[in-house]
């Protein structure tokens, strides 16, 4: 056990080591271009075996500083090379389990404390007159990390497990007499038409808004049907393009749809070619792999309970937004999502004006900045970010990250990780300063080389 201890602490075991970490970062780095940021974290940045080896290099590390005893003044520069890297791993470990991170989007004149995190999330509550369920769930989606299952104690055991996730999918919907009920609400967007399929008592939201049909909710768009006819009640205005002129649905007014005639709410145009189908929704893998960004993904789950099982399916779009799906269960609702969620900070950012400078003659950004205030009770500090220069308040950090299409608003990366910042940026001054002073310390290998070098040189 001694001898092996003695053969692990070596400079051979540690350089091994430290290659073994680099080839890691270019594999992972590889799998990041190839497939997905998703996917690198799942295999290996936010893995547990990644973690262990990370340990393992850590222990390395004060095994050597401990046999060669480099903390003597004459090896001091080596100590401070092997110290820093403990300092690195160490500000990732705290950052990792320690801080968070998200997005915060700010219009000109808006304020706000709040976030979207960038990690995503499971989502679960189930509820009723006397207990309740909620749960968040962190776990990264991907096609290599599809296999989940959590075991919940609420009255017995409740046990969510997931049974496929597919990437880059596309809705299809095959007639079938002995599926389910569906309405069709065609829209266009760009000048192509987009199937919308309602299944008989659903919500969904299309374009910003929320249709249902033969299931009437206050407050969104209603379709129903009556005597093979379809009616359709909104809370605002609908516009009906019927014989090259316009005709005014007013809201709350019923109205009887016409097939194939085009209808407006706000900016979506839609119509409906045909009367209620039966059939079923599938969903097809466009291509597993790469990203498009204009195809959802899709996730197959199932629901244990009192040796019952609920199956359903749901989809997540691109940008990861929280899909709800609302489950009948055993006569409870059960709420399940999946996207980032909402963190909050201990004052309010308000954006003042955002600036955009573009090349003379050109429409090419040559640098933007975001006005901003922070306003922390009666406390009111404005601050200017902008390419390098970042805002730290209260251990939150704030970059530049973008803007929007309209020059009106930013888009700000924000970080609260101030220990375990401060501990990686130590160890980096400390291997900047090792990796100096290596050159010139009479104990190590670098200084050797160099001084054969120059007796090679005088014979």
């Amino acid at each position: 056990m001694i001898k092996t201890l003695k053969i692990f602490f070596t400079q051979k075991v540690f350089s091994l080591l430290i290659i073994i970490y680099i080839i890691l970062l270019v594999i992972a780095t590889f799998i990041e271009k190839k497939f997905s940021t998703e996917t690198a974290q799942a295999l290996i940045y936010y893995s547990k075996w990644f973690e262990f080896f990370m340990l393992i290099l850590i222990i390395n590390f004060i095994g050597n500083i401990i046999k060669y005893k480099f903390f003597n003044k004459k090896k001091f520069p080596i100590f401070l090379f092997h110290i820093s890297f403990i300092f690195i791993f160490l500000g990732g470990v705290i950052s990792r389990y320690f801080g968070y991170n998200g997005t915060l989007s700010l219009r000109e004149g808006e304020k706000s404390n709040n976030l979207i995190s960038n990690k995503k999330y499971f989502n679960i509550n189930l509820s009723d007159n006397n207990n309740c369920l909620k749960s968040n769930i962190y776990y990264i989606l991907s096609n290599f990390n599809k296999n989940y299952k959590k075991n919940f104690v609420y009255k017995n055991n409740l046990i969510f497990q997931i049974e496929n996730y597919m990437k880059n999918v596309k809705e299809i919907f095959l007639v079938d007499k002995f599926g389910r009920k569906y309405i069709n609400i065609i829209t266009y967007f760009k000048g192509k038409p987009n199937n919308n399929f309602i299944k008989d008592g659903t919500i969904k939201n299309i374009g910003g808004l929320y249709f249902s049909f033969n299931k009437h909710v206050k407050g969104i768009i209603n379709f129903w049907e009556k005597g093979n006819k379809i009616y359709i009640q909104a809370p605002i205005d609908i516009f009906n393009n019927k014989k090259k002129e316009t005709v005014v649905i007013n809201h709350n007014l019923i109205s009887q749809i016409i097939l194939t005639s085009f209808y407006r709410i706000r900016n979506l145009n839609f119509f409906i070619d045909k009367s209620p189908l039966f059939g079923n929704i599938y969903y097809i893998p466009i291509n597993n792999y790469y990203n498009y960004s204009n195809y959802p993904s899709s996730l197959r789950a199932k629901i244990f309970k009192n040796k019952k099982i609920k199956k359903f399916n749901f989809l997540i779009k691109k940008n990861f937004n929280l899909i709800k799906t609302n489950l009948n269960l055993g006569g409870k609702i059960l709420s399940l999502r999946y996207g980032q969620k909402i963190l909050n900070f201990p004052f309010s950012v308000k954006l003042n004006k955002f600036i955009l400078d573009k090349y003379p003659g050109s429409y090419q950004p040559s640098s933007f900045k975001s006005q901003l205030q922070i306003i922390d009770k009666d406390k009111i500090i404005n601050y200017n970010i902008y390419m390098n220069n970042i805002l730290d308040y209260k251990g939150f950090r704030f970059f530049q990250s973008g803007y929007n299409s309209d020059e009106k608003g930013t888009i700000l990366y924000v970080s609260h990780d101030f220990i375990g910042y401060f501990i990686s940026y130590m160890g980096y001054i400390f291997l900047i300063i090792g990796m100096i002073f290596t050159f010139f310390c009479k104990e190590t290998r670098f200084y050797k080389l160099k001084s054969k070098l120059n007796r090679d040189i005088l014979i």
